[in-house]
């Protein structure tokens, strides 16, 4: 399937908006799902990989996009696979989603920064496990 007709304009819109940095794309609780809020539905672009390999050894990925109205329904929607003619502009608005709602190109030029200036790069890993390491018990027992 191709994007569908009734969603051509709004994709080419999105994908033309976001590319311009005019999107406000926002995480869901989904990893791989990223939304975009208009004033009266929301427009939800998921990437999906599947369990079986394609002709190029990588796993099949697909995307979904859902229409979401003010409730929190969806409403409509489509997907889009690998063979689908519209796969790579789709695959790009998702990129570029991603990119977008996790703020990737200010991370990438907050390193940069860092990495210009003179001195030394990185802090150590804090370590979260417990200074106790002894088999004694401890007072913080609740019975």
């Amino acid at each position: 399937m191709s994007i569908p007709a009734l969603y051509s304009e709004v994709i080419y819109g999105l994908l033309l908006k976001t590319k311009e940095n005019c999107v406000t794309w926002s995480t869901t609780t989904d990893s791989d799902s990223f939304i975009v809020y208009f004033n009266k539905f929301s427009l939800s672009i998921k990437q999906i990989y599947g369990s079986t390999f394609n002709n190029y050894g990588s796993r099949e990925e697909w995307f979904n996009l859902e229409l979401i109205n003010k409730n929190g329904d969806k409403i409509d929607g489509f997907t889009i696979d690998e063979t689908d003619e519209d796969f790579a502009k789709i695959k790009e608005l998702y990129t570029l989603a991603r990119r977008s709602a996790l703020s990737i190109d200010t991370a990438i030029q907050e390193m940069l920064t860092e990495l210009n200036k003179d001195g030394v790069i990185g802090k150590k890993k804090k370590d979260n496990k417990s200074s106790n390491n002894d088999d004694s018990f401890s007072d913080d027992i609740p019975f």
